[in-house]
């Protein structure tokens, strides 16, 4: 649970004194070194997206060591917090992937070429749950981790792409696993930071025939968080191209409207994590800002372009949105 607080405490007198109900025994000189269990402290946004988008973790692509690191710092983050496993006593959910040596070497000249350079290896997603009163009903907040790795001898650090959007997911675990010990929501709250997703969205696809293989539960609805808080990025993209959201992303509207977060009926190019849940018919919002398309899957992806602040406050906006709609089912 994290670090141990060491205390001196004196004493006139008494023998055993009771202290936020741990026993402290005072030794004959009336001092004893008192241990304290302290709460693990949860890294900031800025930390995250710091240690994410930094050299140690090599632009994250799929398959690296910096992948690996990445997929261990956000399951350490999440048994922090105290999240659930979904998946047995583990929050790592394996899957099989198609490795090639980088980002978009998909383009070979022959099927032998495409063989040498590629292999099939089990890679994860890391998933952790709040545990509600009805275990058949969940909502499902997303962002992937994986990036683009080294591409031209430069790293490719993902700031906003997606490291912000991990780093808005944590906060939002964070918050709600605070607000569940007070009471319990009246759902499942799974929080999935995806692997993958720059392959064909790979691991959100393989998740989801899962959950529905399955059958985990009767009722579910997906928040996809893909690149946030660029400064020179504009508002929210919160266009519906959905078939099956209108009822979510109006509910969603409602309460970015009542907490002053921008958002324009526009969108962007590109597919996302919420492309797997919204081909399995189940309702989906996605998260992301109007002008990314300038912006990501560059050496200048880095975390001075983010604004911190901005990205704290549409996870809040998130976490307000769970909170008011406790319980509700999104079918179209």
């Amino acid at each position: 649970m994290g670090a141990i607080v060491a205390i001196t405490l004196t004493f006139s007198s008494c023998s055993l004194i009771s202290f936020n109900h741990n026993a402290i025994k005072v030794n004959e000189s009336n001092k004893q070194l008192v241990q304290v269990q302290a709460p693990a402290k949860i890294p900031t946004t800025k930390e995250i997206v710091d240690t994410l988008a930094s050299n140690e973790f090599e632009g994250r692509f799929i398959g690296s060591k910096g992948n690996e690191k990445a997929g261990q710092y956000i399951s350490k983050i999440f048994k922090d917090m105290e999240l659930k496993p979904l998946f047995g006593d583990t929050y790592y959910d394996g899957y099989l992937q198609e490795i090639s040596k980088q980002y978009g070497d998909g383009q070979f000249e022959s099927f032998e070429a495409y063989k040498e350079n590629t292999r099939v290896s089990t890679v994860n997603n890391v998933i952790g749950v709040i545990k509600g009163k009805d275990s058949k009903k969940a909502v499902i907040v997303s962002a992937h981790f994986d990036h683009l790795g080294d591409v031209d001898g430069k790293i490719i650090r993902g700031a906003l792409d997606n490291a912000s959007g991990v780093s808005a997911l944590i906060k939002i675990a964070n918050t709600l696993q605070e607000k569940s010990t007070e009471k319990s929501f009246d759902e499942d709250i799974i929080f999935c930071a995806f692997n993958g997703e720059e392959e064909a969205l790979a691991g959100s696809r393989a998740f989801v025939d899962e959950i529905k293989s399955k059958k985990l539960y009767d009722s579910i609805y997906n928040i996809n968080i893909d690149s946030i808080g660029a400064k020179d990025g504009g508002n929210l993209a919160l266009k519906n191209m959905s078939k099956v959201s209108n009822k979510l992303y109006d509910a969603v509207k409602t309460t970015l409207k009542n907490d002053n977060i921008g958002f324009a009926d526009t969108r962007v190019k590109g597919a996302g994590d919420h492309l797997s849940f919204e081909n399995a018919g189940i309702s989906n919002v996605f998260f992301v800002q109007e002008g990314i398309e300038k912006l990501v899957h560059k050496p200048t992806d880095t975390p001075d372009i983010l604004d911190y602040n901005q990205i704290d406050k549409i996870a809040n906006s998130i976490s307000n949105f769970i909170q008011e709609n406790n319980g509700v089912v999104f079918n179209d």
